[in-house]
């Protein structure tokens, strides 16, 4: 960027500058101090950026001449071949306009502050910052760059890398932000993991309780059963082998009848054959004659058939005795199978009341309370158990049961009471299972809930590992863009040493030409008289602003090839301040061979030395004027 014309208004000190400059050379501007010369670079700076070196932002409208209500500038500018027209307006109520647009041209290239300065940037190659650190020096001490500002960065090359790593910075603490997120979602989840108190096995131990407790209730409604239907067998084998014992009572009468009857029929007929003639049967036939005078008209034949039928029917009558008997044996012995039912039922009472019930009651939650399971029937009032029959009372039974003595009655005397408290255990038990399912809904429920909190504290978990996959990504990324940088700046360096080496002889008459520069711009000289390198507080104040000053010609040179095409202008502001003439003398001869990159130099001092070198134009400051003009090179 060359600067071809500068004219402005009501800015600083001036009323009006016009300014028309050559495009290479020399342009010197003098006079006293408070004479103006530092308001042209200001004004330069303030057309091409819309602020200036010395006034804050926030103070822009000190820019406004003192009693003016606003102030302009018009630059015009080369990049290439390319003239360019560059306007700004300012007052001081902070309306603050801009437009470029070519030279000669009414339609601008942009319009406004924000559009020229981008279009600004995309012409020049740099921005305020780099200009200020590189080739405007403005009037102050000059001092070593700043090796972390934007501007030197950019010269180095490592801004664009610097500016992801902040981006890949920020994502590392976002997701760092998101880890700790994700950490304490997972606490939280742990924590409801642990206030559920899952018991490994417990549903099971449940459900297993729920199952002995159903079996307990089948066996215990089996006995109530088996009870009813024994006793009724009881009852109906009492009444039949009652009926049974009373028909072989009449079969042996019978019996004994027929066995009378069969011997007396054999005896008649034995009498009337071959007993008839025997003197001891005598006596007997004639009792039979008196008493029985009829038997001997009976036939003996009949008396022989009815001593065999008589014979029969003693014989049947026996086998009915015989069988009435069996048949009673049998129905007692079955009747006397209640008996067991009844042992049976009476071993409940250990299961049931120390057993069952305290072992299936639960908690509400589902687990059971610390100070044991509660009796069946806690959690509610309960009304009172029946009485339940003495096991004496039982004992006594079961031995007449056995005996066939027991009545009917007795047995239900018995039975029924069991019966009734049967039922009533059974009564408990269902409840148990009731209390048991609710504990199973209960406990699966928490198994849901707890499946479900796993899942979430597995996806957390996997979240958590892809977040410091994604940290440790960014890491090694960050390290290696550390290491391009680090790279970068040692090149920098390196090329910014040869440069200053370069151009350091020429402005302090080869005194001095090596210099150290560290990764933080600290420059060291080399001393031929000490042979060794000085820090520059060893060296005298007017050779620190010649090395100063060659290492901002350097800058500039180096923002120019990394950034910028074509030549460029160079404005220093006093940069001669504390130089002895020769110094000066040197110092500008030195300017005057930079070559073509920096081919425009303006340089700010009160005085310059007669006969140090011509200058391609040279405007005069004074104090008492407020209009500045200059036409062509002077």
């Amino acid at each position: 960027m060359i600067i071809t014309h500068l004219e402005a208004s009501n800015i600083l000190k001036y009323r009006r500058l016009d300014l028309s400059l050559p495009e290479r050379g020399l342009i010197a501007i003098s006079g006293q101090n408070e004479s103006g010369k530092s308001s042209i670079g200001e004004a330069v700076c303030f057309a091409l950026f819309g602020r200036t070196f010395s006034v804050a932002p926030d103070e822009l409208h000190k820019v406004v001449r003192w009693g003016e209500n606003h102030c302009s500038v018009n630059l015009r500018f080369k990049v290439d071949d390319q003239e360019y027209a560059l306007s700004r307006f300012l007052d001081r109520d902070g309306h603050h306009s801009a437009k470029l647009s070519p030279a000669g041209q009414d339609e601008p290239l942009a319009r406004g502050v924000r559009q020229v300065a981008e279009r600004l940037t995309e012409l020049l190659g740099f921005e305020y910052e780099q200009f200020v650190e590189s080739f405007y020096l403005a009037q102050r001490e000059i001092t070593t760059p700043q090796p972390h500002s934007q501007a030197v960065k950019i010269m180095a090359g490592v801004a664009p890398l610097e500016q992801v790593v902040s981006e890949i910075e920020d994502e590392i603490g976002e997701r760092k932000d998101l880890l700790e997120e994700v950490q304490a979602e997972c606490d939280q989840v742990h924590q409801e993991l642990e206030a559920l108190g899952i018991r490994e096995g417990y549903l099971q131990q449940l459900e297993q309780e729920r199952m002995q407790t159903r079996d307990q209730i089948d066996q215990v409604n089996g006995l109530v059963e088996a009870m009813g239907e024994g006793m009724q067998r009881y009852a109906d084998n009492t009444r039949a082998a009652y009926k049974a014992a009373a028909s072989a009572s009449r079969a042996g009468l019978l019996r004994f009848l027929s066995l009378l009857l069969a011997l007396a029929a054999g005896a008649g007929w034995w009498l009337r054959g071959a007993g008839a003639q025997l003197p001891a049967t005598a006596q007997v036939r004639d009792l039979l004659d008196r008493h029985v005078p009829q038997w001997q008209q009976v036939p003996a034949e009949w008396l022989l058939w009815g001593a065999g039928g008589f014979g029969v029917l003693f014989l049947l009558f026996w086998l009915r005795g015989a069988g009435r008997r069996s048949l009673a044996r049998r129905l007692r012995e079955e009747a006397a199978g209640l008996g067991e039912t009844l042992r049976q039922a009476r071993e409940i009472e250990l299961d049931v009341q120390e057993e069952a019930a305290p072992d299936t009651a639960e908690s509400d939650s589902g687990t059971p309370p610390e100070g044991g399971m509660p009796e069946a029937g806690e959690a509610e009032a309960e009304p009172p158990a029946p009485e339940r029959p003495d096991a004496a009372v039982l004992d006594g039974l079961l031995e007449r049961i056995e005996a066939g003595q027991a009545t009917v009655r007795q047995v239900r005397e018995y039975v029924e009471p069991e019966q009734t408290w049967l039922a009533y255990v059974a009564e408990l038990l269902e409840r148990q299972v009731w209390d048991l399912d609710s504990a199973i809904s209960d406990e699966e429920e928490r198994l849901r809930e707890q499946a479900n909190l796993l899942q979430v504290r597995e996806g957390m978990r996997d979240k958590r590992e892809d977040i410091l996959a994604r940290i440790d990504l960014r890491n090694k990324a960050l390290e290696l863009l550390h290491g391009a940088i680090g790279h970068l700046s040692n090149n920098f360096n390196r090329d910014i040493k040869e440069l200053v080496a370069r151009m350091l002889p020429r402005f302090t008459d080869g005194r001095y030409e090596h210099l150290q520069i560290d990764a933080d711009l600290n420059v060291r000289v080399f001393s031929a008289e000490k042979r060794d390198f000085m820090d520059l507080e060893e060296v005298s104040s007017g050779t620190q602003r010649q090395i100063m000053l060659a290492l901002r010609l350097a800058l500039s040179q180096k923002l120019l090839s990394r950034k910028i095409r074509g030549r460029q202008f160079a404005f220093l502001d006093e940069p001669f301040a504390f130089f002895d003439e020769e110094r000066t003398r040197n110092a500008l001869i030195a300017l005057t061979e930079l070559g073509d990159d920096i081919s425009q130099v303006w340089i700010v001092a009160q005085s310059f030395p007669r006969d140090a070198v011509a200058f391609d134009a040279h405007i005069e400051c004074e104090r008492g004027r407020d209009a500045l003009s200059l036409q062509g090179a002077g």
